[in-house]
């Protein structure tokens, strides 16, 4: 191995043991073949004792694993002499990035942190496991946005009626950080909050960029009520916030003249999701997050004798629909060449819409495959239900963006001419926007 891998491994050995590690990213592997494509660190504190987290993706999930000091310092060079060719490690004093040449040789640059002579050892209080002592905007530090939306006071206490929202803020805001290293560097980077409602979420991932990873940015909040997109902009002016705008419109509607790098969605009602997702894949975004809301269609359609005794009661049928038509969204974005987690957005006693789908744009030679057999399973479960086609099928057949877009696709799994009617009716009802 080079010296500069030697550097890059006594560098991760060292902030283990001394607890000075603040983040660390693994990717691209060595491997094809190899199951885990990414692997995140951050320190927690489990049981009062510090430890790091390691935060494996493979295709369809994120595990998650626990180390102390040692062992997690073992992980870390194992990670970087077996798995991964680009090692990210963040700490207090300074960022280092590690990437692995064609010839097996590591080149190690460093970036020193300006803020790092005010900055200490990471302790466990700092890196709690509980989520509210770890957020990215912490609790009783005045944030400006917050304030303005009424979520804090104007001395950094979270307003109790708020709590639930501070927190689905920090949750989305971790997904956006998770997925830094994967958008521009070179240039600004663009963002668009597709049905931004009162807009918590597109001020606080513009607070998130600028202010937290000093990164230029520029954001979209789009969204249909007239009302709410003027008191979002005028905040954005009170505030003085550049680069940061709100307009009226229709989601399948919006155009942009620049290129897209995330596309952001909370709780965009019913197929206004799959209008997002459309979106998002016809400008070929590298990242979409997208936490969907109520959801009618499938449950619309479904009928009794869809696969009882599942689809015979009420409320099962409709909590089937929602959990089918998020896991045929996320096969479908695999089919249009990204790879789509579904994770869990926040704790259920939070809010039952606690459903993420994080999708990443593929670049590697077996997104091909992964797109056939993904429109495959999508084609196979639709006829098991006796349903066409839904929204985002459509959109997504309609702007070629599936493997197979031939009429044969639309026709299997077709229903009676009755419930395809009923399907049809009302989806312009159903497009509107919830906050």
């Amino acid at each position: 191995m080079s010296d500069h891998a030697e550097d890059l491994i006594r560098l991760l050995n060292d902030s283990a043991i001394s607890r000075t590690l603040q983040k660390a990213v693994f990717s691209s592997p060595r491997k094809k073949n190899i199951e885990i494509e990414r692997v995140n660190v951050r320190p927690v504190e489990v049981k009062g004792q510090w430890m790091l987290q390691f935060s494996s993706q493979t295709a369809t999930q994120q595990l998650h694993q626990n180390y102390s000091e040692s062992e997690a310092a073992a992980e870390l060079v194992r990670l970087t002499k077996e798995d991964f060719r680009n090692a990210r490690l963040t700490t207090i004093d300074a960022v280092y990035e590690g990437r692995m040449s064609r010839k097996g040789k590591f080149f190690l640059r460093k970036e020193d942190r300006k803020e790092s002579a005010e900055q200490s050892p990471v302790q466990p209080s700092a890196v709690s496991h509980n989520r509210t002592k770890n957020y990215l905007i912490p609790e009783g530090v005045p944030c400006p946005f917050l304030i303005h939306t009424g979520v804090m006071t104007k001395d950094g206490a979270v307003r109790a009626s708020h709590s639930k929202k501070f927190g689905q803020i920090n949750r989305f805001l971790e997904f956006i950080n998770d997925v830094i290293d994967l958008l521009p560097t070179d240039r600004q980077i663009r963002v668009v909050d597709f049905g931004c409602g009162k807009s918590y979420l597109t001020f606080a991932t513009h607070y998130l960029l600028t202010e937290v990873l000093k990164r230029d940015c520029e954001i979209i909040g789009l969204d249909r009520r007239n009302d709410v997109v003027q008191t979002c902009s005028r905040i954005a002016a009170d505030l003085q916030l550049s680069n940061l705008t709100f307009s009226v419109g229709d989601i399948a509607g919006f155009e942009s003249s620049a290129a897209i790098d995330m596309v952001i969605s909370l709780h965009a009602c019913d197929t206004a999701t799959d209008e997002a997702l459309t979106q998002a894949v016809r400008w070929n975004a590298p990242v979409v997050l997208a936490v969907p809301c109520c959801q009618h269609e499938l449950n619309e359609i479904l009928t009794s004798t869809a696969l009882p005794p599942l689809t015979n009661y009420g409320l099962a049928r409709e909590r089937f629909a929602s959990l089918a038509t998020d896991t045929m969204r996320a096969a479908l974005m695999n089919a249009a060449g990204y790879q789509t987690q579904i994770l869990e957005f926040i704790d259920m006693e939070h809010t039952p819409k606690n459903i993420l789908l994080r999708s990443v744009r593929r670049n590697d030679r077996t997104a091909e495959d992964v797109a056939q057999k993904s429109l495959a399973e999508v084609t196979s479960l639709r006829a098991q239900l006796g349903v066409p086609p839904l929204t985002l099928e459509r959109r997504l057949l309609e702007i070629n963006a599936l493997p197979d877009s031939s009429p044969g696709n639309l026709s299997s799994g077709v229903p009676s001419a009755d419930s395809t009617s009923k399907l049809t009716e009302g989806i312009a009802e159903r497009s509107g926007i919830e906050s």
